[in-house]
């Protein structure tokens, strides 16, 4: 029985890992004890509290658990490096945490509450899984699709370089990282690169400055993770990649003092407006 995490579906692993976080960031330290289990292994849980000693731990035979197939993972808080396997409260916190990150969680079934258990199931059920289909990877779908996003904002410039690596240069990320703060408007030069990840964070795209700065390379999760959030961001703020050019152009002929100001607005002063009419009336003459 596995508690490796290598062992998971890349996508749950991706998961287990948030969750991780997630809780951590709630003050929950948390253990995963269990992810893939054989058919034999999960068959001698089912035997437990039936055929042989303890407690009823499941109600899935062999091949009828997610367990089986990499798609689940158990997990215990921990305080003080000791399990808190009765504290129904953390448990119920860590539920909503992994729910609220596309989790199922086991203290909401029915038939057999399990409250440290957890799992994906990339919309297949037991029988499909049993006639052999499986899951797309989704953070690969998701991964996917934001190279294409922002390949075609040309904030990437060599989608294979990014798909295709599992560790990633300094200097490719940090120039990733660049182009992302130009297209927004973020004006200052590529070696001011804890300022420009300052605005981002300011700008609650990115949490934490710091691992970005002190890398030299960086781990394909946490840039995967990045790319994901860059491109979510552009399409959470509807951001319009040919207004943003047109305004970092004018502040590179200073004819607008902040592109900041005009890129991050949705009414503008009358005054400003003015301004910039005069700026580009003068301009042509």
């Amino acid at each position: 029985m596995s508690k490796n995490l290598e062992d998971l579906h890349p996508y749950v692993k991706y998961l287990a890992e948030k969750f991780i976080k997630e809780c951590k960031k709630q003050g929950i330290d948390v253990l995963i004890y269990s992810t893939f289990r054989s058919k034999e292994e999960q068959n001698k849980l089912y035997e437990q509290g039936r055929s042989a000693p303890g407690n009823k731990v499941t109600n899935a035979r062999g091949g009828y658990s997610y367990h089986n197939y990499g798609l689940a993972f158990d997990c215990v808080p921990i305080i003080n490096k000791k399990a808190q396997w009765d504290r129904i409260d953390l448990y119920e916190k860590m539920g909503q945490l992994g729910k609220n990150i596309g989790l199922e969680w086991g203290g909401d079934f029915k038939s057999f509450k399990d409250m440290p258990h957890f799992q994906w199931t990339g919309g297949l059920n037991i029988k499909d899984l049993l006639q052999g289909k499986r899951p797309i990877s989704q953070l690969n779908l998701e991964f996917n699709n934001s190279i294409i996003k922002l390949s075609q904002a040309n904030i990437i410039t060599t989608p294979n370089y990014w798909i295709d690596n599992k560790e990633y240069k300094s200097e490719y990320v940090k120039k990733l990282i660049y182009n992302f703060s130009q297209y927004l408007g973020i004006n200052k030069p590529e070696n001011e690169l804890e300022n420009i990840l300052n605005e981002l964070r300011n700008k609650k795209v990115i949490d934490s400055p710091d691992y970005w700065i002190n890398s030299s390379i960086y781990k394909s999760e946490y840039v995967i993770e990045l790319i994901i959030k860059f491109a979510k961001y552009i399409e959470a703020n509807n951001i319009d990649s040919e207004f943003i050019a047109s305004v970092n152009k004018l502040a590179n002929k200073n004819i607008i003092n902040s592109s900041d100001y005009w890129i991050n607005n949705n009414e503008y002063k009358s005054e400003y407006v003015k301004e910039l009419i005069n700026k580009v009336a003068d301009k042509l003459g």
